[in-house]
């Protein structure tokens, strides 16, 4: 493994929808200015302009990144011992998969 060179900031992370006052998605963490801020995009379906579910899904999906993390590091560490112990081991293109997910999130030298 390498080094790990920087964190991410702790969560739970939260979604604040858009205001009158900026249009903008927040995902949101305790002790922090914004973690994310998701430009909105709008579209008129003759009611009124109304937010795409897109924008809101993808600030679901960046908001829940350190549980997500979190989960395939246990699943990673949880492979490495069945390994140890001669156990059946999560098949080398899914482990692969959990290893690109953690490196890409872990700044590593």
């Amino acid at each position: 493994m390498g080094r790990l060179m920087s964190t991410h900031t702790p969560g739970p992370w939260t979604v604040e929808p858009p205001s009158e006052q900026t249009p903008h998605i927040w995902v949101n963490a305790p002790k922090s200015s914004g973690v994310a801020k998701i430009e909105t995009c709008n579209y008129d379906d003759g009611q009124g302009e109304r937010l795409i579910d897109e924008d809101f899904a993808n600030a679901r999906l960046i908001s829940a990144a350190p549980d997500l993390l979190d989960a395939l590091i246990m699943v990673r560490d949880a492979d490495e011992d069945c390994r140890q112990d001669g156990l059946p081991t999560i098949p080398a293109p899914a482990r692969a998969k959990i290893d690109r997910a953690i490196a890409k999130a872990e700044v590593r030298s």
